[in-house]
């Protein structure tokens, strides 16, 4: 059965979720889940006085409805599961994940996916700058997952991405993938600026409109279609992720290596 939590907090007060995922309390009654404390603000509070339960904390699928944009950090760590929000969700959400799937029916804050390691992140709306990125001080930021993002993103999406694919349906801001070391980053829009900016490795797709315009240490390689992303396309599809812009992946790219300031072993793919 799904376990079902409802926000009862009508603020903007936020509520540090970090920890609360199915795994955690594998074997635990609803009692002790209940009891469980949460940072709000600057206070601890028993997780039954900010949410109304309903069901058993037994099960792998957890439901969060109600006004989810101050739950911060939902999903951190998350190794096995689902995490469904039935619409926003704040910032940092799915923040070194491992495994498992966080579904999001909204629009996600900043910071979605930071430092992810694994699973699998859905966002049916917009999401904020800085997805899948290193924090602060941080050497790498994604080393491993999917995130799938119907509508637009911010800026610095994939900052120092090491591993992992990110797919956008709509545009993003600027400097997307931002010293990148290595993954996959798709854009099915435009983006503002330059994209790949100090990449060292990797792969960026940016196939919408306005083309953007490659740094001068970017060379163009190859004009034509490319099979590599026929193979991203089925792994798309699968998800029934922007079906009707899929066909693009098929369509004539032109690719430049760059940034050859930093290797020059980037790929960045031009509609």
């Amino acid at each position: 059965m799904t376990l079902r939590l409802t926000n009862l907090t009508d603020d903007q007060i936020p509520i540090e979720c970090d920890g609360l995922a199915p795994a955690a309390f594998a074997g635990q009654s609803r009692d002790a889940l209940l009891r469980h404390s949460l940072l709000h603000g600057n206070r601890r509070r028993p997780l039954g006085e900010l949410f109304r339960v309903e069901g058993d904390p037994a099960g792998d699928h957890w439901t969060f409805a109600g006004e989810c944009r101050n739950l911060h950090g939902l999903g951190t760590g998350l190794t096995a599961g689902t995490l469904t929000v039935e619409g926003s969700i704040g910032p940092r959400a799915g923040q070194q994940m491992q495994g498992g799937r966080l579904e999001i029916r909204g629009n996600a804050g900043d910071w979605l996916g930071a430092e992810m390691r694994g699973g699998l992140i859905r966002v049916h709306g917009n999401a904020g700058s800085h997805v899948s990125a290193a924090t602060a001080g941080a050497k790498r930021g994604m080393s491993g997952g999917t995130i799938l993002i119907d509508g637009n993103a911010g800026s610095e999406v994939g900052l120092r991405m090491r591993r992992g694919l990110i797919a956008i349906a709509g545009s993003a801001g600027a400097n997307l993938g931002y010293q990148m070391l290595a993954g996959t980053i798709l854009v099915f829009g435009g983006c503002d600026g330059a994209p790949g900016t100090a990449m060292r490795r990797g792969t960026i797709g940016v196939f919408g409109s306005p083309r953007p315009a490659p740094l001068p240490t970017f060379k163009s390689g190859y004009r034509g279609p490319l099979p590599m992303l026929r193979l991203l396309e089925s792994q798309l599809a699968a998800e029934s992720f922007a079906v009707d812009r899929l066909p693009q992946l098929a369509a004539a790219v032109e690719l430049f290596h760059g940034d050859f300031l930093h290797s020059g072993r980037g790929e960045l793919l031009l509609s």
